[in-house]
């Protein structure tokens, strides 16, 4: 599915994260999956991203966190607080972990502002994405209090990806793009492409936390 008409539109660059996108396009090397949707993605020049803003509904749907907790999306979604929201999994080779390692450096960057914004990274792939793998997944990137790994029935999971026009019919398809919410906003920060920890910091810090 194309992602909504845009509204506003940025190009960004972060020229930091370069070295990184380069080497996990080499541990990448050999896998038998084909990731070529996410191999074009990292192909992209350094942290190459537009940015631009939508209305998306959130689904009243119940997923599980990583610790087998069942909440409803739009409570862990709660809108009195600053989100960041990405879609990962968690054997994917390519952009999924650039994609977390790049949540995690977003969180060192804003030093003690990090506690004032929630992440939430839902997982595209629910049937192997358990709460257990998640939990494990979590712990290898420092995720600790205030990131939230969900997943849930493989539906609900199709619910939430078509409500933010990020269902793309597979997970191999998989596309990188993250999703910021200030505060009591109905509207939505759309980042489409690879942004650095650096960028990212920068754009909660100018949209979530003025």
């Amino acid at each position: 599915m194309k992602p909504r008409k845009p509204e506003t539109s940025r190009a960004r660059r972060g020229a930091g994260a370069a070295a990184l996108f380069a080497l996990l396009v080499l541990s990448a090397a050999g896998q038998e999956e084909d990731h070529s949707a996410h191999q074009a993605a990292l192909a992209q020049p350094a942290a190459r991203y537009a940015v631009t803003e939508a209305g998306y509904k959130v689904p009243d749907v119940s997923l599980l966190d990583q610790a087998g907790h069942e909440a409803r999306l739009p409570e862990i979604l709660e809108p009195s607080q600053p989100v960041a929201l990405n879609f990962v999994f968690t054997t994917c080779t390519t952009i999924c972990p650039v994609m977390t390692a790049t949540f995690a450096q977003a969180r060192r960057e804003l030093g003690e502002d990090a506690a004032r914004v929630r992440l939430v990274s839902i997982s595209i792939d629910p049937q192997q994405d358990r709460p257990p793998v998640l939990k494990r997944y979590a712990d290898r990137y420092g995720a600790g209090g205030g990131w939230t790994f969900l997943t849930g029935d493989a539906a609900d999971v199709k619910r939430v990806l078509l409500a933010f026009s990020a269902y793309s019919g597979s997970k191999m398809n998989h596309r990188p793009v993250t999703f910021l919410r200030a505060a009591r906003s109905d509207r939505w920060t759309r980042i489409d492409g690879l942004a650095s920890g650096k960028d990212l910091a920068s754009e909660i810090r100018a949209r979530l936390l003025r």
